[in-house]
């Protein structure tokens, strides 16, 4: 199993940042299980607007914190079409930041390269720079939603 870990830091406080992640499209707060289309995407190295991607099956439901605090969501997805693409299970996180203008949006969890032993090679040389890419990517584009749709919220208020 290879494992993954990336984070995001939002300029938006810790509770809206959790109302505003079970609001967004990529995690309905009705979740519960339900099962969705998701595509992930790979910038292209020196190609400006270039990316590479595959569409994923995606579970999302909520998880628990032992501690009471955080509201992860469990996390599945699956490659649509197969192909050397793993499985991922993980959660989708926020946590809170030493300041209350601020929040992390964390992605962590485990997959099992594909193929076997050739796969496990391909994972070690590239596959895992990859995959920490393809994370870094989701977190950036769901991380802005939040603190895009945070942002004309506070507008709002103040009109």
């Amino acid at each position: 199993m290879s494992q993954l870990h990336q984070r995001r830091y939002l300029k938006c406080p810790y509770n809206r940042a959790r109302e505003l992640l079970a609001e967004t499209a990529a995690v309905p707060a009705a979740a519960n299980g339900q099962e969705r289309l998701l595509h992930l995407t790979l910038p292209v190295p020196g190609v400006e607007g270039a990316e590479l991607g595959k569409d994923v099956r995606v579970t999302i439901e909520p998880g628990a914190d032992p501690k009471g605090f955080d509201e992860p969501w469990k996390l599945h997805w699956e490659p649509v079409s197969g192909g050397i693409y793993p499985d991922f299970d993980g959660t989708l996180t926020i946590r809170a930041d030493e300041t209350y203008e601020t929040s992390m949006l964390e992605l962590q969890g485990s997959y099992k390269p594909p193929l076997g032993a050739a796969g496990a090679l391909f994972d070690a040389v590239l596959g895992s720079r990859i995959a920490h890419e393809t994370a870094r990517e989701l977190l950036r584009k769901l991380g802005g939603t939040i603190e895009e749709r945070y942002r004309a919220g506070e507008a709002a208020k103040n009109h």
